[in-house]
């Protein structure tokens, strides 16, 4: 009987444990896509993940686990790795350990090497040349069997898995040229070729080290996210609140949120009021009065009041967890210069091995001696090797960091240098990034005979030791008078203040309030950023408060007009906060975007980017994901750690930088096309020459070199000069 069970197919975002290179990553890919009922297959060893989809009923997640196990890598769920970024320091540390010893010994190996080299020009006897070839192998041993030992490794472990990449080719050059030479000099002949050996292992140490720096990205920003929220609660259990970590929280039991604190879970209020910092996942500027039956999220902080809530969804199941998640996903995604990178890699290296058979063939057909065709196959292989097309875009990073960190411009990942270039949008959040995050009094509006410096000094006293943003605000207006230290004060969360001072009765908040207190107040919006004075029942006035722009953000936003980027204002806020914004800085009203979640934000930038290259430029956790999906994610200024780690260029001096930045990339994109135009030229030439036995094994080595320095001093290239006026 046919089984007419539904089709379900299964996607998950997973890590994979133990890659040390993009060939790990590689093999991992290439075996899971050979699996049955698996769809798709995308491995990516900067985040350390792989994306999956495959259908439940050909396959299940415990053989794919055993898939990966088989190549020597683990792969698991993300949740249950909270810690396994901490392993990337011992890899690191290994990689530190591997590259010194290579330039250590193979800097002493290369000196009788040299020596060899000049043989010929009578500088050396000829009969010093074989003990001189004697120790060029005894100090290359190390650097061969230690520092290229991963290199033999994980090549045979992709070579089995059918996709032998650059430690397949470097591996095999390596134990070629080893071999070739040992020959050599059991027959009394000092033409040995360790030199080569250890410039291959070395350059491509180089390579790993590289990449190994922006390893730590995702399982960073998962570590950001879930750290936003407390690790202990309170809990009512056996008849009073008792603590209780946060993952071992079920769904339906009660919880306990005071004044200043985190929530931890997700949850819907059952008891008490109070004013909620929504911030972090809305950006918000205004706090939001909460009550009975309100539903709230992990990440948002209580500014006043007392809750108690019903826990709706535990940890894994909180919203804070999705957004994590997603994060992971689209961190995953390789950029267009890595695919290109990867194609050209993949193209290249079966045409070097068909090129090196072709080679051994040609002298065949010419009768050469067994070990002159070892040494035609060899010269293929080391001048083919890819040295140049692998440090082609980490070069440009690493050799130009100094210069961008002079400039206050942190690049992340090559990625970020690409889609910098190609920005053709900026998309600016608000709240933190464009203003302060405090308001600043806008104006006074008294009423009846107070006047407005006397109306502005009640408030600040009236506020005096409040934890509120207008009470912050206040502050930078004036400070508080000698009888602010008097009476006593209650705080109505999410309504206001009252100031008890002997006789006097001093109310400070929302219009409603006041109204409900019999405070007669004449009509007006109430969005969160007035405050209302009243004094023994008598209105005196209010206070109108707006978001503070920071001093850079006019003049940014200027620059960036005038290069030609179209301005969005994507905000969590409301739409009167936004608008006046927006004015000032001259954005256009169909540009502003208003009372986005962070999955909007990132929904939005997604559908943008399908027309335009996106900077979204961004300083909150709320802002983590669209930071993570945008093409070119920017944190700026005194940025939270989460929204640093998901972005891909951090500016600590804040917004003046973003110009800069972009041009800045431009240079270097260029500077990436030429690496690997160059590396493809390089190949284009000297393969054929190689397979015709034009280059010997010494030449075919320098060659190799030359082409890495070739790229090295077109990377050098960023640290000078200025950014280009015209990109």
């Amino acid at each position: 009987m046919a089984n007419d069970a539904p089709l379900t197919v299964i996607e998950r975002v997973l890590t994979v444990e133990g890659m040390h290179c993009a060939a790990c990553a590689a093999a991992v890919e290439a075996r899971l896509r050979r699996q049955p009922g698996v769809i798709e297959a995308a491995v990516n060893f900067t985040a350390d993940s792989a994306v999956l989809r495959w259908e439940s009923a050909t396959t299940s997640f415990v053989r794919l686990q055993r898939v990966v196990a088989r190549l020597g890598y683990r792969l698991c769920d993300p949740d249950a790795n909270a810690e396994a970024d901490d392993d990337i320091d011992p890899v690191r540390r290994s990689l530190q350990w591997r590259l010194a010893v290579a330039i250590f010994f193979g800097m002493w190996s290369m000196m009788p090497s040299l020596l060899i080299y000049l043989a010929p020009l009578g500088l050396v006897e000829p009969g010093v040349t074989w003990p001189l070839a004697i120790a060029a192998g005894v100090l290359a041993t190390p650097v061969i069997l230690y520092s290229g030992s991963h290199f033999y490794r994980v090549g045979w472990r992709t070579l089995r898995a059918g996709a032998p990449g650059l430690d397949t080719l470097i591996g095999t050059a390596v134990m070629a040229a080893s071999l070739v030479s040992i020959w050599h000099l059991l027959h009394g002949s000092a033409d040995v070729y360790f030199d080569a050996a250890v410039m291959l292992i070395t350059f491509q140490l180089l390579a790993r080290l590289i990449d190994s720096g922006v390893r730590r990205r995702a399982s960073a920003i998962i570590r950001g996210y879930l750290s936003l929220t407390p690790e202990e609660v309170k809990i009512w259990q056996g008849g009073g609140w008792r603590p209780m970590a946060t993952g071992q929280v079920t769904v339906g039991q009660r919880l306990r949120l005071q004044a200043g604190e985190e929530l931890a879970l997700d949850g819907r209020v059952v008891a008490g009021t109070g004013e909620m910092d929504l911030s972090p996942l809305s950006g918000e500027t205004a706090p939001r009065p909460v009550g009975q039956n309100d539903r709230l999220e992990a990440g948002c902080r209580l500014l006043t009041g007392d809750l108690e809530l019903c826990v709706t969804a535990g940890v894994g199941a909180r919203r804070l967890d999705a957004i994590a998640r997603s994060v992971r996903a689209l961190l995953s995604r390789k950029s267009a210069m890595q695919h290109l990178a990867d194609r050209l890699a993949r193209w290249l290296l079966p045409l070097i091995f068909v090129a090196a058979t072709l080679a051994v063939g040609l002298g065949i057909a010419q009768g050469q001696p067994l070990d002159q065709l070892v040494v035609d196959g060899l010269a293929v292989l080391i001048i083919a090797c890819p040295c140049a097309l692998s440090l082609a875009i980490p070069l440009v990073v690493v050799l130009g960091h100094a210069r961008l960190v002079t400039l206050g411009i942190l690049f992340r990942d090559p990625a970020a240098l690409e889609a910098a270039a190609a920005t053709e949008v900026v998309v600016f959040d608000k709240t933190g990034t464009l203003t302060t995050g405090t308001p600043s009094l806008a104006s006074v509006e008294p009423a009846g005979t107070i006047s407005s410096m006397a109306l502005t000094q009640l408030a600040v006293d009236a506020l005096h030791g409040v934890a509120h943003p207008i009470a912050k605000g206040l502050e930078a207006s004036a400070f508080s008078s000698p009888d602010a230290d008097q009476g006593r004060r209650e705080v109505h969360p999410g309504a206001g203040v009252t100031w008890y001072r002997g006789a006097t009765l001093t109310l400070a908040g929302r219009r409603g309030w006041l109204c409900e207190r019999g405070v007669a107040v004449p009509a007006c919006e109430d969005n969160g950023m007035v405050l209302h004075l009243a004094r023994d029942g008598r209105y005196l006035g209010r206070l109108l408060f707006r978001e503070t722009l920071r001093p850079e953000a006019p003049a940014t936003v200027r620059r960036l007009q005038a290069d030609g980027y179209p301005i969005y204002l994507l905000s969590g806020d409301t739409p009167q906060a936004c608008g006046e914004v927006a004015a000032t800085l001259g954005i256009p009203p169909e540009r502003v975007l208003t009372g986005h979640s962070p999955e909007q934000k990132s929904d939005f930038v997604t559908a943008l980017e399908r027309r335009s290259g996106v900077a979204f430029i961004g300083d909150g956790v709320n802002d983590g994901l669209a930071l993570a999906g945008a093409r070119l994610g920017i944190a700026v200024g005194a940025a939270t750690t989460t929204a640093s780690q998901a972005a891909a260029v951090t500016l600590p001096d804040g917004l003046t930088r973003i110009p800069d930045t972009l041009r800045l990339a431009r240079r270097a994109r260029r500077l990436m096309r030429g690496n690997l135009g160059w590396a493809i030229g390089y190949n284009t030439l000297a393969i054929p020459l190689a397979v015709a036995g034009w280059i010997a094994p010494v030449i075919a080595a320098v060659a190799m070199t030359l082409s890495s320095l070739c790229v090295l001093a077109n990377s050098l290239r960023i640290r000078k000069g200025h950014p280009p006026p015209d990109g």
